[in-house]
């Protein structure tokens, strides 16, 4: 009976967070999408209470991840040499996307995924009139979003469900749980899924959420930057 008490528990806890990833997340594309009309003073105000609002979050679910890790792993350097094999992770991510993209275009005729499009077409209404918006929108697909997404599907999914000897099984459960808020369709299931497998085996390394952080950042950062240098054009 307490086993499934805790399990209950445990799965409103990760759905409150999952809600929380997606709110913050959200909020920027709202900006974007609703604060054309906006005078700069309010823009800005908006930017930075979103950046406090994400700061306290994300520094109240590290504390709190943290309480869960062992000295061990809290004391893991991230060495040039942990920075390398996070690339060969990127580059696992980037051959994952390639082929998820031919099996999408196999099964549905398009070429990107409804949340790659709906990231783009936010993307062409990023303007120089409203830049503050548009670099917090860049800012959030590059850095905040790798790393809210990292402490909730990774590490606190993680930890609420699996112990250390349960790697494979987390591995598939907590990669289902990444992919599903991510599509729109069940065709887009293969593509974030097998993403969320790398992102867990970057983890499961060294149990270090610094390295699928990392990896993320690093495989979120090209569109980012892609929409960043296009809004110059």
């Amino acid at each position: 009976m307490k086993k499934i008490a805790h399990l209950g528990l445990g799965i409103l806890k990760l759905l409150g967070l999952i809600v929380l990833v997606m709110v913050i997340n959200g909020i920027p594309m709202l900006f974007l999408a609703r604060g054309q009309d906006l005078p700069v003073y309010i823009e800005i105000l908006l930017v930075l209470a979103y950046l406090v609002l994400v700061f306290f979050a994300i520094r109240t679910l590290w504390r709190r991840y943290q309480t869960h890790v062992s000295d061990d792993v809290k004391s893991l350097p991230f060495s040039w040499g942990d920075f390398g094999k996070a690339l060969l992770f990127f580059l696992a991510a980037r051959i994952v996307a390639v082929v998820g993209t031919y099996l999408n275009i196999l099964l549905t005729g398009q070429s990107t995924t409804s949340n790659d499009n709906a990231l783009q077409s936010l993307g062409k209404i990023m303007s120089v009139d409203h830049i503050f918006f548009a670099l917090l929108y860049v800012m959030t697909v590059a850095v905040i979003a790798p790393i809210i997404e990292e402490l909730v599907f990774r590490g606190f999914a993680t930890i609420f469900f699996f112990e250390k000897d349960q790697k494979i099984v987390a591995a598939l459960i907590t990669s289902i749980i990444f992919a599903l808020p991510h599509i729109s369709k069940w065709t887009e299931f293969p593509l974030y899924f097998a993403m969320g497998l790398v992102l867990y085996a970057a983890f499961a390394r060294r149990g270090n959420l610094k390295d699928s952080i990392v990896v993320h950042i690093l495989n979120n950062t090209p569109a980012a930057l892609v929409m960043l240098f296009a809004m110059f054009q």
